[in-house]
């Protein structure tokens, strides 16, 4: 609980910024698991997920956000072939709170101008939590390190909307209740990514309302930026 305060501290002052460019969204998707039960086949099991978003856009190519996610995530080893899944017949659900707060580069000029649309593909990355609530009452909370690509389209001066596919990296190889394959007392040839450790992602669609405007730039260097 202590690490969770400082990591809540620590994210709720990075956006200390006059409000002018802020803007808060919500999401709606869908959720995956991929680990030792499922170990290569994305969207499989997909589950629900809701999110809130704040963002503070430093400029047009440059946001600071934070996020908090809802998820559900399951898996069963008798969806797959391997000999060994067929024996283990292992099985998990867990709900999933996840807090994050990132670092955004759009790759395009991005405002919010009226009567012109913006759009431009992004990449976010930062720091997160995740408190998963086991199928079997447990509780545990894990540090995760969050990625994300997606592209955004503005709405005029005050809404924009896009798609946005997150992954999270859980540095652990808890999040099934399953052991790796080196655990286990058959061989498998199931092998999750990255060392064993266990990821869950998410994508789904987005939108957002600007709540402050943007100060009103000098058209000449408006002109000139990012050319």
């Amino acid at each position: 609980m202590k690490k969770i305060i400082i990591f809540l501290n620590i994210t709720i002052s990075l956006p200390v910024f006059p409000q002018s460019n802020s803007d808060l969204g919500c999401s709606v998707g869908t959720a995956y698991y991929m680990g030792d039960i499922n170990p290569k086949t994305p969207f499989y099991s997909p589950q629900v997920n809701a999110g809130i978003t704040y963002r503070y856009n430093i400029n047009s190519r440059y946001v600071w956000k934070v996020e908090a996610n809802y998820l559900v995530l399951s898996a069963r080893d008798a969806d797959f072939s391997d000999p060994y899944q067929k024996i283990r017949n292992a099985y998990f659900q867990s709900k999933l709170y996840d807090l994050s707060g990132q670092f955004e580069f759009n790759f395009l000029t991005f405002k919010f101008v009226e009567r012109k649309i913006y759009f431009s593909p992004f990449v976010s990355s930062g720091a997160a939590v995740a408190i998963i609530l086991n199928s079997n009452y447990s509780k545990t909370i894990n540090f995760v390190y969050p990625m994300a690509v997606g592209i955004k389209l503005s709405l005029g001066k005050k809404w924009s909307t896009g798609l946005e596919w997150d992954y999270r990296y859980t540095f652990n190889d808890t999040l099934d209740g399953v052991p790796g394959p080196l655990n286990n007392p058959v061989p498998s040839n199931s092998k999750s990514l990255f060392f064993n450790n266990d990821w869950y992602s998410y994508a789904g669609l987005f939108i957002t309302y600007k709540v402050f405007d943007f100060p009103k730039e000098c058209p000449a260097y408006d002109n000139n930026k990012y050319k």
